[in-house]
């Protein structure tokens, strides 16, 4: 595939996108064929947004080079269904401008970019970033990434936040896991912008609030598990969907607790490839592995054998 071809951004929603982790050979380079092969896996699930530079992908133990250079690769083994995202957290325009340009040339149909951390240059930042921008903003309201699944101090007000939502050039918004305070931001911004929860635990209570799509760190584990019950929240059958909500809940608690090396502890389990984390590394604990084992099991994700 030509890697600077635009794919069509999907217009149904949901939307699950997957912030991918980064696969590190033993010597922790960035794996290339592992990436291919893992994307090949994910192909065969709903999820059809593809996020390079995140926490989850552990975006600050990467080079600008390497980031780039993963989501060429990522781009080359999308289909024509699919879409890749570049991430990007820079409180300054013109270095934001110069990634998001960077992403641009390797493909990337979406930015996804994190709101500035000093809520009174937030209006002013984004009137200068949103319309120079070569490709449509996913606005990313979670301030301090590394606390996976815990929601930081609010960037802005909500209507300071609902203001840049409804700014040109915005593809759409994903929460912070504040649910109470991210309501008052779906109140004032308009309903046909596309608003997605962050956090794999909070998807039913993210569609009572109006989320239609998801971008969070569980989605790689599980893509369509996440899909149905955006499905089902969506359409208001929450009794279906509770003992799903209920399993993501659990495994949730299990691995986010060691951030990206968690998710790769159950990716790893499910035979993907390349699942070594940059050190250093918080080893996730054997009573914690075997629990994430039995719960990957009971839901259908681990072959009968599972890889030494």
């Amino acid at each position: 595939m030509n890697v600077n071809a635009r794919m069509p951004v999907p217009t149904q929603d949901p939307i699950v996108s997957i912030p991918l982790v980064t696969p590190f050979d033993s010597a922790e380079r960035v794996d290339h064929d592992a990436m291919a092969a893992n994307v090949e896996r994910w192909l065969k699930t709903p999820a059809s947004g593809f996020l390079v530079g995140s926490q989850t992908g552990e975006e600050w133990s990467l080079s600008e080079e390497e980031k780039l250079a993963v989501a060429a690769t990522v781009k080359q083994n999308l289909d024509e269904r699919r879409f890749l995202l570049g991430g990007i957290d820079c409180p300054t325009v013109t270095e934001t401008l110069r990634r998001a340009e960077a992403f641009a040339n390797v493909g990337a149909e979406v930015v996804r970019i994190r709101f500035p951390r000093e809520a009174e240059v937030t209006e002013e930042y984004f009137r200068q970033v949103l319309p120079r921008c070569p490709v449509p903003v996913l606005l990313m309201h979670q301030c301090a990434p590394a606390r996976f699944g815990m929601a930081a101090d609010p960037a802005a007000s909500p209507e300071v936040l609902a203001g840049v939502v409804d700014m040109d050039n915005v593809f759409g918004y994903v929460t912070d896991h504040d649910v109470r305070f991210e309501a008052q931001v779906r109140r004032c911004i308009s309903q046909e912008r596309r608003f997605w929860i962050c956090n794999g635990s909070l998807i039913l209570h993210g569609t009572l609030i109006g989320c239609n799509g998801t971008t969070t760190a569980f989605a790689n584990i599980w893509p369509a598990g996440l899909d149905r019950l955006l499905r089902q929240g969506m359409a208001g059958n929450y009794d279906d969907a509770r003992a799903t909500q209920e399993v993501i809940q659990q495994l949730d608690a299990l691995v986010l607790p060691y951030r990206a090396a968690g998710i790769k502890l159950a990716l790893r389990l499910m035979g993907f490839e390349g699942m070594h984390a940059r050190s250093p590394v918080v080893d996730v604990p054997a009573d914690v592995i075997r629990r994430v084992e039995d719960l990957l099991r009971s839901i259908g994700l681990l072959a009968d054998s599972l890889p030494s």
